[in-house]
């Protein structure tokens, strides 16, 4: 199926595949990661190969979460996964002070793909009379070799991969990608998405 969705929660209008769960506006990042079922981590594990009856360590790494076992992809031993817990937290000062609310959120593809996605409180307007806009902040966090951390700016609602695919290969000049080859550093993601702000 095209939507591909796992779980989700969603708040406002119900998305166009029907699935999920609806929330209040009003969630902590931390109640959104529960309801949305992405509140799973995930292990770098030993990979071997049989070979006869020997079992062989490879230089390969298989992506595990903990909510089924299941393989999510397989890594190299620097590849550095991003938990749920820490994509989601990241909207915490902003959902605080009142900036933003958590408004999507969920798994794609059994696990590999999950976002959060807040509405950015003082940034939506009317393009025309009854034709307004909402504006997001977008923290798509992929469990998948070859796939980039993307936080980004964006007008597009996400609600299954079609819309995460368009909002990622959407323009936007307040957005930076991070590959898996350091751990995450929250504030300096904050501070680069800051600069560029300053900038527009």
């Amino acid at each position: 199926m095209s939507h591909e969705v796992e779980t989700m929660a969603w708040t406002d209008q119900v998305p166009w595949h029907g699935l999920g769960v609806k929330v209040e506006p009003n969630l902590t990042p931390d109640e959104m990661l529960t309801v949305a079922g992405v509140d799973w981590s995930v292990s770098k594990i030993d990979q071997y190969i049989k070979v006869g009856d020997n079992e062989i360590l490879t230089d390969q790494k298989a992506l595990v979460r903990s909510s089924d076992n299941s393989i999510l992809t397989y890594v190299s031993d620097g590849w550095e996964p991003v938990q749920n817990k820490d994509a989601f937290n990241f909207f915490t000062d902003f959902v605080n002070s009142g900036h933003m609310e958590m408004h999507t959120a969920g798994s794609l593809s059994k696990g590999k793909k999950v976002w959060a996605l807040a509405r950015i409180s003082d940034l939506d307007f009317d393009v025309v009379a009854n034709d307004h806009i909402d504006q997001y902040l977008l923290f798509s966090n992929p469990h998948e070799y070859g796939k980039c951390i993307d936080i980004r700016y964006t007008s597009v609602r996400v609600v299954c991969n079609n819309t995460l695919t368009l909002a990622l290969n959407g323009k936007s000049d307040l957005m930076i990608r991070l590959n898996h080859s350091k751990a995450f550093d929250p504030e300096f993601v904050k501070k680069t998405l800051s600069a560029a702000e300053a900038r527009n």
